[in-house]
């Protein structure tokens, strides 16, 4: 593979490349045409096999990278979220972007997440604020989807006997608050565990974490996060 590799034209520059052609057509020039069509098909073999494994991982490149927005097992926690995530799932096509976006932050949030219950970092004040930014980043989102929804016209309320205008919407924006009650209290826990840990040894990196069970803010007119949930 290594040998197949370096011999890319792709991983050689200008002056090698044009020496090689050189000492190619130089070589060619001394052999028979039957020896001669051998040589070409064997480049021609070595480019079939060469190509796959560039396909292979451009394929590969390309699955990571629709991986970001779009929900998979790696954002996994627990049954209870996993089963929210696939029921927002069923909004994708009325807001593709405000769908992706969600997913994307909330991806960061599950990640951050886990370094925050399996590093032993210096400053996880910094780690903690930013998961919940992604949090209500990633709820602001999912829950923009809503303006996206059809409204339920009267025939169709007639038809199943269901009157209520704006039952899409209502149901998306329950998703999303259960979602975001459960990946809140998950921040909870850890803050609890954080707080005695800060309380037990202080130092100069960290600081008690405010968050509480009423999921109320410090005023501070300088932080426009503090408003960014829906």
């Amino acid at each position: 593979m290594d040998i197949l590799k370096s011999l890319n034209p792709q991983n050689n520059n200008i002056t090698t490349n044009i020496f090689l052609l050189v000492i190619g057509i130089s070589i060619l020039s001394l052999l028979e045409d039957k020896t001669i069509l051998c040589l070409i098909l064997i480049v021609l073999l070595f480019v079939i096999i060469s190509n796959p494994y560039s396909n292979l991982k451009d394929k590969e490149d390309k699955k990571n990278d629709i991986r970001k927005d779009k929900i998979s097992d790696d954002m996994y926690y627990n049954k209870d979220i996993n089963d929210l995530l696939h029921e927002i799932k069923q909004f994708n096509k009325y807001n593709k972007v405000s769908y992706k976006e969600g997913v994307k932050y909330l991806r960061k949030f599950f990640k951050t997440i886990h370094i925050l219950e399996h590093d032993d970092i210096m400053n996880r004040n910094q780690y903690y604020e930013n998961a919940l930014l992604y949090l209500k980043t990633s709820i602001n989102n999912f829950q923009s989807i809503t303006i996206s929804l059809p409204e339920r016209g009267y025939i169709n309320a007639l038809k199943y006997g269901d009157f209520e205008p704006t039952k899409k919407s209502n149901r998306l924006g329950s998703i999303c608050k259960k979602l975001y009650n459960e990946c809140y209290y998950i921040l909870l826990n850890l803050s609890i565990q954080y707080n005695k840990q800060w309380r037990e040894n202080p130092n100069i990196y960290t600081k008690e974490i405010d968050i509480n069970t009423d999921r109320t803010e410090e005023y501070n007119k300088y932080n426009i996060d503090n408003w960014s949930l829906y």
